[in-house]
């Protein structure tokens, strides 16, 4: 029915509007005679003042509106150009009318009709579009998407041309805000209206006029300009009195509304053409429901989005476990609002507490395994390979320790296209923990496990868009603060993939492996970062800030790979997802040496640790190349 109704609409649009404005004419033309003649019906209808005359008028005014295009617009968009169109539309009509008056010599035409008539149909036209568009902003819009009583309040900063949109925007209702009051600096504006708003004050008005307003759920700051260390003060006080702050840069967030019944906004994940691959619900789901799923570094980029799509497959039970308080709270706080009915415990942990983790894992009995916990950022590692080397390594170590022996079914390690020849401490830590994943047999014969296989895989992917410490919040931290960005090398190159593609690995990776295989996902091709940069620019409108090259840093490359020389990539049953895997290396060298490594740890330095890690993992690529080679080599009889 809405559509069939749709349809009509377009459809006889033209029409309607050209005939709404023949009637106007029309009115407009005897309301002019009436005042004239003060409303004498026969004074009025003679032939000489009515008929001929109209169809003149009417025929000029179908001309002017066309050549003006003002039967097109939508009358509820309708402005002060739209406003000033009318104005010269309806002057060269009474021209040509009095034109065409003083050619025919219509004997008792009296001239003061002309002017007449264009004041008063004016005022109709120009009245009729202010109606329509006033009902539509105070009633329509609002009554069909938020009722009036339902619209948020808020604050906006600036009294500029940024902040007369914004308010423009928000009394639409479409936004669910309404305008109450706007600060700015610029004290001729004080006591002044924008568009209907009260200017309240100076910004350092702010914290009073919140105290005095406590209906205000938000503040919007339209100052594009504004400096970073004011925008920080207008933060702590927005935290203080606990109110969220949200800036408007340029006018990005205005321009990406849609007037429809949803809102679609645009991210760098469009801009990067990166598809969000949601497939393999069903194969997921029969490997979570009902499941006791436990999710290390829980609070965490991956971790937090890892806890958010096991949540809807109904899990038994849902273990958070993080070692940073505030962002275990966060998730925990927000997988109860979005789950009241799911069974949740978070618990405040170190995967390097051995005992601690043995404890828990004992306590709640994981069925499934997701280990997200680790240190990623490259450049911070590079100086702390103890750090890295405790928490990466042997972190991994001691929760897959406990999974052995609490007889857990299935583990998943989160590692990174960074471990493929690594280059870094980071890198290379995380190789190490790929190798003890791949050494379990050899730690389940050690363990006190009760003999219940555990599954085993890893998901290996490149940078992911959003997360914590990568490069895109870095470019939108340097694009608020006014820039400048800053990339290492022109030519190096990162695979990207969206938060939402890497979960949906890492889940899908959770069906599939038993013997620490390794997982990737077809993530295209790499993209240049300071490409990322430029898209990150334009997304945001501004051409004003320059790009500055600082080079590479220790640990860094100009290109990452997916997989080691010597693995092969195979097809799983899954679209886009790949197996890679080579030889099998010698797994109880590799855990001899980590305990070796481990017990010396308090005697050698952050230098001489990451050299040994260096070497062993180069040891097991030797090994990976050796089997390729091997490969090769035609068979002897």
């Amino acid at each position: 029915m809405r559509r069939r109704t749709q349809y009509l609409l377009l459809k006889y649009r033209l029409p309607a509007i050209l005939l709404a404005h023949l009637t106007i004419g029309v009115i407009g033309y005897v309301l002019a005679l009436g005042l004239r003649f003060d409303f004498d019906l026969e004074l009025m209808t003679a032939f000489q003042r009515m008929e001929l005359p109209l169809a003149l008028l009417l025929l000029f005014r179908t001309f002017s509106y066309t050549f003006w295009n003002l039967n097109r617009g939508y009358w509820r968009y309708s402005s002060v150009s739209d406003l000033i169109n009318l104005i010269k539309a309806h002057s060269l009509t009474s021209v040509l009318f009095a034109a065409s008056i003083f050619i025919l010599r219509l004997d008792g035409f009296p001239r003061s009709v002309i002017f007449i008539e264009f004041a008063i149909s004016v005022m109709l036209s120009g009245g009729g579009r202010l109606a329509t568009r006033l009902l539509c902003e105070k009633f329509l819009e609002r009554q069909g998407k938020h009722g009036s009583s339902s619209l948020r309040e808020v604050i906006v900063l600036g009294a500029g041309e940024s902040g007369h949109l914004l308010i423009r925007n928000l009394q639409s209702g479409r936004m669910g805000y309404k305008a109450v009051g706007v600060l700015d600096d610029n004290e001729w504006t004080h006591s002044l209206l924008v568009s209907g708003v009260p200017v309240l004050g100076g910004l350092t008005d702010l914290e009073a006029v919140l105290e005095r307003l406590p209906r205000v759920t938000s503040v919007i700051c339209a100052i594009p300009s504004l400096s970073l260390q004011r925008y920080k003060n207008i933060e702590s006080i927005c935290r203080k009195i606990g109110v969220p702050l949200k800036r408007l840069q340029s006018f990005e967030d205005l321009a990406l509304i849609d007037s429809g019944d949803t809102v679609e906004r645009l991210t760098i994940e469009s801009v990067l053409e990166k598809e969000i691959n949601v497939e393999h619900e069903d194969e997921i789901r029969r490997a979570v429901h009902g499941k006791r799923a436990l999710v290390t570094g829980a609070g965490g980029s991956i971790g937090s989005e890892l806890v958010r799509q096991i949540a809807p497959f109904n899990p038994s039970r849902l273990i958070l476990l993080d070692n940073c308080e505030y962002n275990l709270f966060r998730i925990e706080r927000e997988v109860r609002r979005e789950h009241p009915e799911l069974a949740i415990r978070a618990v405040l942990a170190n995967v390097c507490d051995s005992e601690r983790i043995e404890r828990v894992f004992l306590n709640e009995a994981p069925d499934l395994i997701f280990h997200a916990a680790a240190f990623k950022h490259v450049s911070l590692v590079e100086g702390n390979a103890y750090a890295a080397f405790l928490n990466n390594v042997l972190g991994t170590r001691r929760v897959l320790k406990a999974a052995l022996k609490s007889g857990a079914s299935r583990f998943v390690l989160v590692s990174t296209d960074k471990a493929v020849e690594p280059s870094s401490v980071m890198g290379v830590s995380k190789r190490l923990a790929e190798l003890i994943v791949q050494s379990v047999e050899l730690m389940r014969e050690e363990s006190a496990g009760d003999g219940i296989r555990l599954n085993t895989a890893i998901v290996r992917f490149g940078n992911v868009i959003n997360s914590n410490g990568s490069v895109i919040p870095l470019f939108k931290e340097q694009i608020l603060s006014g820039g400048p960005l800053t990339v290492t090398h022109p030519d190096v190159e990162r695979y990207f993939m969206s938060v939402r593609e890497a979960v949906r690995l890492v889940l899908t990776a959770g069906t599939l492996g038993s013997h620490g295989e390794v997982y990737i996902l077809d993530m295209g091709s790499p993209v240049r970062i300071v490409d990322v940069a430029k898209k990150m620019l334009a997304l945001y409108g501004r051409r004003d800030i320059a790009i500055e090259f600082t080079g590479l840093r220790q640990g860094e490359k100009m290109n990452e790979k997916l997989s080691h020389e010597g693995e092969h990539k195979a097809k799983t049953r899954f679209k886009k997802v790949f197996s890679v895997g080579g030889d099998s290396v010698a797994s109880g060298y590799i855990l001899q040496k980590v305990e070796e490594l481990e017990r010396r740890l308090s005697t050698i330095s952050d230098e001489v640790l990451g050299a040994a890690m260096f070497r062993l993992a180069e040891e097991s690529f030797d090994n990976l190349r050796r089997g390729a080679i091997d490969k090769l080599r035609p068979q002897v009889a």
